[in-house]
Order: structure tokens, then sequence, then C-alpha cells
């Protein structure tokens, strides 16, 4: 039996090394389009590589979120972490679960990969990239050239253009019948209708609370980090997607701008202020509470001018610049594009897929794995274990299905 696997990422490595471990009579090839294979791997975790989350499991994930039963019950976290032990990685966990190889160094895990790649024969063609597909009554027919009896399509979303997913992977299962979830960026900055360039560059914790349509749909503490376009960091990124799967409708990001202090006592605190320093400016009194940039724009909102003495500000007018500090409503119009998303939500749906074994349901002998399946998780190594497990649960299904035909 010959395989195709289509995409020399994390998904698709994964599938080729499972299946040519388990059976070496097998031929196995990966088709790159990218000069090298693994690219997207080395830039992940800040370039340490968070290869998986010891909690990882569906409540992390967006989208079709059934399809992940079967990969993660038979592929969990452990699963994996022994998986690149057996390869010669070691990995240690850090805060909330994190995964890391303990060198702190993303080429570990393309080494520690790549080297099995090489010792068990797995075939990897660089600088091809697959661009027609014909399924013929026994096979799959590629590019007009290569042949294969089983074809697994593991490249990826339309993010990280720069690594090499730019919807290809769309492309190819659209030509095949395969029906596609629009696809839209996640994981990425969130865009702010009227966002002033001078808090550019300003970093602040807060809580970051998304309503769409007036219905809360998601809410996360951590840094936020301020540009001219509107809002990024980890806490916005993770909701992102939700801004891009609804657009067109009421979208408002509520942002508590200190989440450590409440309403009341933020409003006490400046009002001892006011009596205490009568002659401070606006300006000054927030600086003890805000950086500067971020608190000027607060008392923007608020129609407090920077240079007004305190002690002329009544006290209704603090109270009220408390209450939007505490609240500060901004409207999501937009998220920044693919080139600067980590995952893509959207791709191919329940629908289309058997979850047991990721392959398509109308065609035969084409399976699904990774980024271009509609699921997608959170930051935090969750999108690295679903690509693990869905290529390991993909070589399962193929191993099997050869046992069955060799068997009849």
């Amino acid at each position: 039996m010959e395989v195709a696997v289509i995409g020399g990422g994390a998904s698709g490595i994964a599938c080729a090394v499972a299946l040519k471990q388990q059976n070496r009579n097998i031929g196995v090839t990966v088709y790159e389009k990218m000069p090298r294979t693994l690219k997207k791997i080395l830039v992940t975790g800040n370039g340490r590589c968070n290869l998986t989350n010891e909690n990882s499991s569906k409540e992390f994930f967006r989208g079709d979120t059934e399809i992940l039963a079967d990969a993660f019950s038979k592929y969990p976290p452990k699963s994996n972490i022994e998986f690149f032990n057996s390869l010669g990685l070691l990995t240690r966990t850090e805060a909330q679960g994190r995964v890391y190889p303990v060198s702190g160094q993303a080429s570990a895990v393309v080494n520690a990969l790549l080297c099995e790649v090489k010792s068990i024969g797995i075939k990897v063609l660089t600088d091809t990239e697959i661009t027609e597909i014909k399924r013929t009554q026994n096979e799959f027919l590629l590019n007009g050239s290569y042949k294969a009896d089983k074809l697994v399509i593991a490249s990826g979303g339309s993010a990280a253009r720069a690594q090499g997913t730019d919807g290809g992977s769309f492309k190819l299962l659209k030509s095949l019948g395969v029906k596609i979830v629009p696809p839209v960026p996640a994981l990425t900055g969130v865009i702010i209708d009227g966002f002033p360039k001078s808090v550019k560059g300003v970093r602040n914790i807060c809580t970051a609370e998304l309503f769409v349509d007036g219905e809360s749909r998601y809410k996360e503490k951590g840094e936020v980090q301020f540009n001219d376009y509107g809002v990024s960091g980890i806490p916005i990124m993770q909701l992102s997607g939700i801004v891009a799967e609804n657009k067109g409708k009421n979208i408002t990001l509520c942002l508590d701008l200190l989440p450590d202090i409440n309403e009341n006592e933020l409003a006490k605190f400046l009002l001892s202020q006011k009596e205490k320093y009568t002659d401070k400016t606006a300006e000054e009194a927030v600086s003890g509470i805000l950086p500067k940039a971020l608190g000027s724009y607060a008392l923007l909102v608020s129609n407090i001018k920077n240079a007004q003495p305190i002690g002329d500000i009544p006290d209704g007018k603090i109270k009220a610049f408390s209450s939007k500090v505490k609240k500060l409503q901004l409207k999501a119009v937009g998220v920044r594009g693919f080139e600067f998303a980590q995952v893509t939500s959207g791709g191919v749906p329940k629908s289309e897929i058997n979850p047991h074994t990721l392959e398509c349901k109308n065609v035969k002998g084409l399976y699904v794995t990774g980024e271009a399946v509609n699921v997608y998780g959170l930051c935090g190594g969750h999108n690295l274990q679903w690509a693990w497990s869905s290529g390991r649960l993909c070589a399962e299904a193929i191993l099997k299905e050869n046992t069955v035909v060799k068997n009849k």
C-alpha cells in the first residue's frame, strides 16, 4: 500500500511516522510545498514549542469539538509526551499544564521527528506543491504523476502563510467534492473602531469580556497589549475567533483595566486623593493606577481633561471615571488577517468526516487531519495536541483498513 501525506507539518509528520513505525512495508511519501518540513513548529511558543498541554480537552477547543473524542481518548497528552520520549526528546511541564522540550528550543522537536523520519525510511519531497488531485476507482493521482492508495491532507488551514499554510488544503478538498466551513482567522488581534494611536505599546493586566448582540460569549484575565489598530495579547487572541465568526453583528469588548480592585474601592481611593491633593492634575492622579497613555485615554472617554485639577472634578464624575475604568466598552469591528493569525477557524465539518477515523465520508481513502478540520484550540499547546493526536488516529485507521483488506 502507498500512502501520500500532503503537508509536512505537525499532523502530517506525526501521521507518517505512526504509519511507518507500525508497518515498514507500507510506502509513505510526504509532499511539502516549502523548502523544508515542520517550519511552523520553529515559531511556536516563542521559539520554545509548547508541544502539548497536560490539561488539554474539548473545553479548550472551538468548532466541531465532537470530532476530538476518539483522537483524545486514544492519544491524550500523556500518550503524545511518551511518543516524543520514545524519539529521544525529554519534556517539562510549566504553568497551566503547558509542556515544552527541556532544552527550551523548538528545534529539538523538529530534530527528533526528522531523525525518526530518516531512520524508518519515510520519503519526503520538499518544494513539491500538490495542486491537482484526481480520484480513480482504485487510487489517487497527484499532479498527474504521483499515485497513492490512501491520501491524507494535512496541509493546514489559511493562517501563518509565511510558513506555507495558505488555504491550499481547502482548494484540494473542494476539488474532491468535500464541503468546507468558510475559514476565518483565529488567535489573532482584534480591531477596535476609532482606537487612538496614543496607546500603542501599552501592556496592562485586564479582564476581557466579549459580548455578541448583548450576550456574553467569553471572559478571561491576562495581559492585554494595546496597538494602533486595537488590542491583542492572549485574552484577546482567545476570543478573536468569535469576533471573526460573528462579523456583521453588534460586538462589544469590555475591558476591566484594574481587575484586582473593585469599583467602589477605586472610587474611594481617587476621592481620597482629591481630598489630599487638590492641585494634582487628573493625569497625575491617574498615573498612580494606570500606565500613562492608558490613563489619559480613560480620562478622555470620561470627558475629563488631563490638566484639570482633581480638586475641581465633581465627585460624581470621579465615580463615573471609576466605572469606565472597570467597564471600558470598545466596539470590535473585525480581526487581523490570516498573515497575523496563529490558526484557522473553519475547515472540514463533522458532517463530512468520520470522527473515529478522520476519513471523509463521501471520498473513500481520503483522510483529513489537524487544522484543515473545523476545530481549533485556544492558546497553550492545545492546537499541537490536536495535530499529533489527529495524525496518529488517522494512521491507526489506515493501518486497520489495510489489515481488513489483506484478510479478505
